[in-house]
This record gives structure tokens, C-alpha cells and sequence, in this order.
């Protein structure tokens, strides 16, 4: 039982290294935290755990072969690349309107998707979970029943939530304290960060093919 114990603080401590790091994620998160507050950010945080919880789903059935494919990786490149390329131009040009600033956001399908969407196409998204996350699952006693694997593996999910709630949170207070010019610059930076991420992701997508 304090084997288990152990292993839950892992896993949970392993969720939230892993959202830690400045990706995409956490950049639209901090964009929609500025632009809406609280509940816009933490949607987008939502819609990539759901993503999250895909990728787990798949392992557990068995189907990372397929997702290791060549032209599959292609293809989420591909779509990885104009998402982030759209989403960094269009979050560049928002900045420059005052008024977008200050507009709180009342959908919450579009941050929601956004972040399912994201962090299904981001390909180090599947590096993790088909890499590291299916290492981590080794540590787990082969007596263990599927159960407690699986319970385990939420643990991941509860660490990531919990980094995502800090993100959403610092945010919506942060927000508070800024004016408007400031919003604006920390907007357009994260869509500078966002068209960064897409040009890795091309550079990636060329190292694919051999010279």
C-alpha cells in the first residue's frame, strides 16, 4: 500500500513536470487569461487534458503503433503548423485593437477546442505519453490490477490540472494589476511564441524527409 502511495505522489509530481514547460498550451492559456480572465484560460487548460486523457485511452488499448506512423506524424505536423501559424497571426493582429483587450470571452467552446486541438496535434504532446508516460508504467508492480494502473495514470492528469489551475489563477490576478498597453505587448508576445513553435514544427517536419 505505500508502495502505491509512493507511486501516486510520482505520478503526480510527474504531471505537473510536464506542465511546467512553455508550450502552446500554456501561451494560449495566459492569451485567453488576459484577454478573459479565469475561466477562458482554464477552459483551454481543460480542453488539452481532455486531449491528455485521449492519448492515455490509447495506450491502454494498444493503438500507439499506429499513432507512430510516418505519414500520421505527417499529417499532425502538417496540421500542428497551420494551427499555430493561424493562431499566432491572428493573436498578433488582435493585440493591436484595444477593444478585443478588454472583451471578456463568452464562448466557451472556442478556448475549450482551442486546447484540445493544440495539444492533440502537438507532436511532443504524443512524445510524452507514448514515450516517457509508457516508461512510467514499468514502475508499476506487474501484480498491480488494471485498476490501480489506471488510477495511477490519473495521477498524471491531477498533476497537470493542478499546474493548469496555478497558470489559470496567476492570470486572472495578474491581469489586475497591468494596464492595457501592457496586456497588449504580453499578447502579441505570445503570439510571436505561438509562430515560433510552428516554425520548430516545420523544421521538424523537413528533418522527416532525407536530404
Amino acid at each position: 500500500m505505500n508502495d502505491i502511495m509512493i507511486l501516486s505522489i510520482h505520478f503526480v509530481m510527474l504531471g505537473i513536470s510536464l506542465a511546467i514547460p512553455i508550450g502552446p498550451i500554456k501561451l494560449e492559456m495566459i492569451k485567453h487569461g488576459l484577454y478573459g480572465g479565469f475561466w477562458p484560460s482554464w477552459l483551454v487548460g481543460i480542453g488539452a487534458v481532455c486531449a491528455d486523457i485521449l492519448f492515455m485511452s490509447f495506450i491502454f488499448l494498444g493503438l500507439s503503433p499506429f499513432l507512430h506512423d510516418k505519414w500520421i506524424t505527417i499529417c499532425m505536423l502538417l496540421t500542428g503548423i497551420i494551427m499555430l501559424s493561424y493562431l499566432g497571426i491572428s493573436t498578433i493582429r488582435s493585440s493591436v485593437s484595444l477593444s478585443l483587450v478588454k472583451e471578456n470571452i463568452t464562448d466557451v467552446k472556442k478556448p475549450f477546442w482551442t486546447g484540445f486541438v493544440i495539444a492533440v496535434m502537438n507532436p511532443y504532446n504524443l512524445m510524452f505519453w507514448f514515450g516517457v508516460y509508457g516508461g512510467s508504467l514499468q514502475s508499476i508492480p506487474s501484480t498491480s490490477s488494471n485498476m490501480i494502473r489506471i488510477g495511477l495514470s490519473f495521477c498524471i492528469i491531477v498533476g497537470i490540472i493542478l499546474w493548469n489551475l496555478n497558470v489559470a489563477f496567476t492570470v486572472h490576478f495578474f491581469r489586475t494589476l497591468i494596464n492595457d498597453f501592457t496586456i497588449r505587448w504580453l499578447i502579441r508576445f505570445a503570439g510571436i511564441g505561438l509562430l515560433a513553435f510552428s516554425s520548430f514544427l516545420t523544421y521538424k517536419l523537413f528533418a522527416l524527409f532525407p536530404s
